[in-house]
């Protein structure tokens, strides 16, 4: 099972996205957990996830995020502004699955 962190200002502008993502997850059979939550959380909740986005609209906060995701064995990246714009489950999902699968 997948558990995705998607972060953002204040965890509520994801929500779209987050449902899509997970719309389309369940579409081919993954079982996975998707949640959105605000950048000022996550240190409270990184230990849940396995892989951290970070919305566009947080980018400039991506370097502190990638060295708090390390120090929890995580990987993060920046969700694209192109796929992000486009609310594109499928291609942010295969994004976090394949960070996830290259630890």
């Amino acid at each position: 099972m997948n558990k995705i962190l998607l972060v953002c200002a204040a965890g509520m502008s994801t929500s779209m996205l987050m449902k899509r993502i997970k719309d389309y997850a369940n579409s081919v059979g993954h079982e996975s957990v998707i949640e959105a939550h605000g950048v000022d959380v996550l240190k409270d909740v990184i230990a849940n996830y396995d892989v951290v986005l970070v919305a566009p609209q947080i980018r400039f906060k991506l370097t502190e995020i990638q060295k708090l995701a390390e120090m929890n064995g995580k990987k993060s990246e920046a969700i694209s502004p192109l796929l992000y714009g486009a609310m594109n489950g499928e291609k942010v999902y295969q994004q976090a699955v394949d960070l996830i699968s290259s630890k």
